[in-house]
């Protein structure tokens, strides 16, 4: 029995000291490039907390740490020593956000001319003298009414000259015009992220390959699900509403699928690139309890709110 006991733990050791979305450990270093403008990032992954920051010293960048059961984020400003916990929820741009009150059918009470009190008769409507009228003073002469248009003969108009047929009446036209069409508002395009059915191996790792395509772009994702779902690098407290680019949304759709991304392009139509994502090493390793302090913010950081939108 012991036998048996003693074999079982070796196997599962041996299975996770593999780098799998599991139980992976250890320290993951990336280069992100936009532009011209090139950082470098750190991923510190725990059993159950994920942390992500800038190595760059020369600028207080804030630290982002994940609770990766709950979902909730933390972001430490080391700048003034404070923290903001921001709880799991799906951003949409179409969608109000939460505990936001939805707007019931009709005009609410308190919007729109003021009703008059309950009881009091409804003030009806009187015909008013001829001459009478705000812009009629005492002892001022009525000014005179204005008259009617005369209704135009067909084919007469500001638009027909003389000698010129009248033009002829068409479905949908009114008064020798056309009817302006009404124009559906403008929808937003549905990002969606394809297999491409390539594969190939970077660092070691099995990877496939994806694509994003959007107004003349493609982004080229090479991502592996033998680490953990991806986390990006949050450095402010993310907006939920308006539109966003393609490198603000992409790293959505890889965590969905549970992959973590090795190499990532962003390029246009013409083959000029302008974003990249790429790891440099990947280094599986047990954390020490000194790293856990790494998962929490420091005792002399106070909490503060978060944005309401």
């Amino acid at each position: 029995m012991k036998s048996v006991i003693l074999i079982t733990a070796t196997v599962v050791s041996a299975f996770c000291l593999l780098p799998s979305a599991f139980c992976f450990e250890g320290r993951i270093n990336a280069e992100l490039t936009q532009g011209n403008q090139t950082s470098t990032l750190l991923y510190t992954a725990g059993t159950n907390f994920l942390r992500v920051e800038m190595t760059a010293t020369n600028w207080p960048n804030p630290v982002d740490i994940l609770d990766r059961n709950s979902g909730e984020l933390t972001l430490l400003f080391p700048n003034n020593r404070c923290f903001v916990r921001l709880k799991l929820a799906v951003e949409n741009s179409s969608t109000m956000p939460p505990d936001f009150p939805q707007m019931p059918g009709g005009v609410p009470p308190g919007v729109g001319p003021p009703s008059p009190p309950v009881g009091l008769p409804v003030m009806p409507n009187l015909p008013t003298p001829q001459g009478i009228g705000p812009k009629n003073l005492p002892g001022m002469p009525a000014s005179p009414s204005m008259p009617a248009m005369p209704n135009l003969p067909p084919g007469v108009g500001p638009q027909s000259a003389p000698g010129a047929p009248a033009m002829p009446a068409v479905p949908g036209m009114s008064g020798g015009m056309p009817a302006r069409p009404m124009m559906p508002p403008p929808m937003m395009q549905k990002m969606e992220i394809q297999d491409t059915g390539q594969k190939t191996n970077l660092l070691g790792f099995a990877c496939e390959q994806y694509e994003i395509k959007q107004r003349g772009e493609t982004m080229e994702i090479w991502a592996t699900d033998r680490l953990f779902p991806f986390q990006p690098y949050v450095q402010n407290q993310p907006h939920r509403f308006g539109p966003r680019m393609i490198e603000q949304q992409w790293a959505e759709l890889v965590k969905a699928k549970k992959l973590f991304p090795l190499l990532v392009t962003l390029k246009f139509d013409n083959g000029m690139e302008r974003f990249r994502f790429e790891v440099e090493s990947v280094m599986p390793q047990k954390l020490t309890d000194e790293d856990a302090k790494l998962f929490q913010p420091p005792t002399n950081y106070f909490e503060i709110q978060p944005l309401p939108f």
